[in-house]
């Protein structure tokens, strides 16, 4: 291996610290506690540190002067905006798919589409979940725009926390895949602005379903939810 391109410590760290924050182990808002992370990976400081960086430039973590760093806590505007940003690009990766598509990439969306279901009909939430993001990956790979993918890459990370909410809420696997099928239906046929439409459509009402997961357990307001809706009627 090249040395230039072999991982360094830091690089190691960050992989950790973000499986942390992304599986809910340091939830939003966490204070991350350097030395602790640090005695508990077996390194100095000086990684984990660098590593918080790094996060903090991914919308991860957030680092306060002279108190530390914190996993970064959205507020509900700021998620509803994520998810507003990602159904649009959606729509370009959708109709991109259609056009571009293998016949291994078809294949692939099936098999997880099949192994979704099964996750579903187990009430696995985690492994869902796992499966939802290697088919979000597949069909942004199968577009062939490399630049898109990335993107839609990153803001799934920073929705990633809060997106388990909506779909282990009120049945939210089944239908989150029932969407699935619809948009590879799409995909299959060529159609490229239904395509799109699909996708677009999915992560939509992927935005709503964790709307109403919050609302239904408290863990947001719901005046705040009319007062983003009455803010983009009045724009």
């Amino acid at each position: 291996m090249d040395a230039a391109a072999a991982p360094t410590v830091a690089d190691r760290i960050e992989r950790e610290l973000e499986r942390l924050i992304l599986t809910g182990e340091y939830p939003p808002g966490a204070h991350i506690n350097e030395n602790a992370l640090a005695t508990r990976l077996g390194v100095s400081r000086a990684p984990v540190r660098e590593a918080c960086r790094l996060l903090q430039r991914a919308g991860l973590v957030r680092i306060v002067p002279n108190q530390g760093a914190y996993v970064h806590a959205l507020s509900l505007p700021e998620i509803v905006e994520l998810f507003d940003v990602r159904a649009c690009l959606g729509r370009l990766a959708g109709q991109q798919a259609a056009a571009s598509i293998e016949r291994s990439g078809r294949q692939e969306l099936h098999a997880l589409i099949a192994a979704m279901d099964a996750a579903s009909s187990a009430a696995d939430a985690e492994r869902y979940i796992d499966l939802n993001i290697t088919f979000h990956a597949t069909l942004y790979a199968a577009t062939g725009n490399g630049r898109l993918a990335l993107l839609d890459a990153q803001m799934g990370k920073e929705l990633r926390i809060y997106r388990r909410y909506g779909l282990e809420f009120g049945g939210g696997l089944a239908m989150s895949n029932s969407e699935h099928r619809a948009l590879l239906a799409a995909i299959e046929r060529g159609d490229c602005d239904a395509a799109g439409a699909q996708l677009e459509k999915h992560i939509q009402n992927g935005r709503d379903r964790f709307i109403r997961a919050m609302s239904a357990t408290g863990k947001l307001v719901l005046k705040d939810v009319r007062a983003i809706k009455s803010s983009r009627k009045r724009a």
